[in-house]
């Protein structure tokens, strides 16, 4: 689970000498006195101060401000600071720059609050020779797009994966399986061992539903899971109750940790670091998350759920968007592309332990695997396929529904009725 941290707000003002710098859109007019107008930028962050984050982007802003002389504000508010953001800003009241994702580009644009930013994508970064188009890979650009364009501008990879300790499976490192058989055939060798092949946080949800939506949408590509919502119809194609079935049989199978629906976070996937559990499906912040727990000489792997079809590989970005309704927002544009010099976007893996959105940054050791299935892709899909976006169905239809099937409550045949049932429902109920 994403760590939501520190709550504390502190408000920054930046400033300093003015220079030059190379980037998009127009510089502010001059002033009725004839001295050139001085640029500001507000950005709200939903990062909490503590954050390694949130101190990248302020040595960032910093040198920003000392380049261009811009005077840029900043407030550090942490996740609950930011409710009231979209708000403010449909009102002309919010700030410039704001933090956004791949899973809430959807909503921002529902709102008309996105400014479209595909000329940032012909800004040069400042002192490298290349644009920002240059520097970012196809899929990057892709997950941070909607229908009217690009919707931000990323400064993270995030992505799913199954993980693992290196050191501690060595075999799965040389040799990670490559079908689901292979896969199962793993799970049932390290039971018979005595291991508990998966660790599972039963508790949260929307982690158990990473099973399903991995089976899926990996097998099938994008959209074979946010159709389930939208159509009844599609839960009768086959491969619904073929990822169905894949999850009934980890659940009959006893794969996860004993009473794993009462597990409450973080305790799994602090288990799984502690060496208590082999494997764990989860994103790319799980060995950030748990490191105080990783033991010293712990080398954190990954590999891809191996389900066959398409294999194509989860792509999400984490990023800013700036206002449509901000009075600043060529001076937002032009910080876009300041940050993504490789000096400040490489501290998203040194500082952040994160992936960085350009691909010739690389990302921490235990990432490189994630980075480079990234990369390599042939197929790729959004987080959750996007399927989160209809939060009704979401959160009150689908992860409840998938709980059950998870639990071993119902089979997987039962699952794919009463899903397509409940979309009609759900269907019906928003035209009415």
């Amino acid at each position: 689970m994403r760590t939501w941290q520190s709550r504390a707000a502190a408000v920054l003002t930046i400033g300093a000498l003015a220079l030059g710098v190379t980037g998009c859109g127009k510089k502010n007019s001059d002033s009725a006195t004839g001295e050139k107008a001085r640029e500001s930028l507000v950005y709200r962050s939903t990062w909490g101060e503590a954050e390694p984050q949130a101190k990248i982007f302020k040595a960032a802003l910093d040198d920003f401000a000392a380049r261009t002389g811009a005077k840029v504000e900043v407030t550090f508010v942490g996740r609950k600071g930011g409710e009231s953001m979209p708000t403010e800003m449909a009102a002309g009241r919010g700030p410039d720059l704001f933090d956004a994702a791949t899973d809430n580009l959807a909503t921002w644009q529902a709102q008309n609050l996105l400014t479209p930013l595909d000329d940032v994508l012909a800004a040069q970064v400042p002192g490298e020779g290349k644009t920002v188009a240059d520097v970012l890979p196809a899929a990057v650009k892709t997950a941070s797009s909607t229908d009217k364009g690009l919707g931000l501008v990323p400064h993270t990879i995030i992505s799913t994966a199954v993980w693992f300790d290196a050191a501690r499976h060595p075999e799965l490192a040389s040799a990670p399986p490559k079908t689901w058989e292979e896969f199962i055939a793993y799970l049932d060798k390290a039971k018979k061992a005595g291991r508990v092949p998966i660790g599972q946080d039963g508790t949260v949800n929307f982690y158990n539903v990473y099973w399903f939506y991995s089976a899926l949408v990996r097998a099938n590509g994008a959209g074979s899971l946010k159709a389930l919502s939208a159509d009844p119809a599609a839960w009768d194609r086959p491969e619904v109750l073929e990822a169905a079935r894949k999850v009934a049989q980890l659940a009959k199978g006893g794969y996860f940790q004993k009473d794993f629906m009462a597990t409450k976070f973080p305790a799994a996937q602090d288990a799984w670091a502690a060496g208590e559990y082999d494997l764990n499906l989860n994103g790319t912040w799980l060995a950030s998350e748990t490191k105080p727990k990783l033991g010293s000489g712990a080398k954190v792997a990954s590999f891809q759920l191996p389900v066959g079809g398409k294999d194509s590989v989860e792509v999400g970005t984490l990023g800013w968007g700036v206002n449509a309704k901000g009075k600043n927002k060529e001076t937002a544009k032009k910080f876009l592309a300041f940050f993504l010099q490789s000096k400040y976007v490489s501290q998203i893996a040194t500082a952040a332990d994160n992936i960085p959105s350009r691909a010739d940054v690389p990302a921490p050791a235990h990432l490189a695997g994630v980075q480079k299935d990234v990369a390599s892709a042939t197929a790729t899909h959004r987080t959750y396929d996007e399927a989160a976006a209809d939060k009704s169905w979401w959160n009150d239809v689908f992860l409840p529904l998938h709980d059950q099937l998870i639990s071993g409550k119902i089979d997987a045949a039962a699952f794919v009725a009463q899903g397509k049932k409940k979309a009609a429902d759900h269907i019906a109920s928003r035209k009415s």
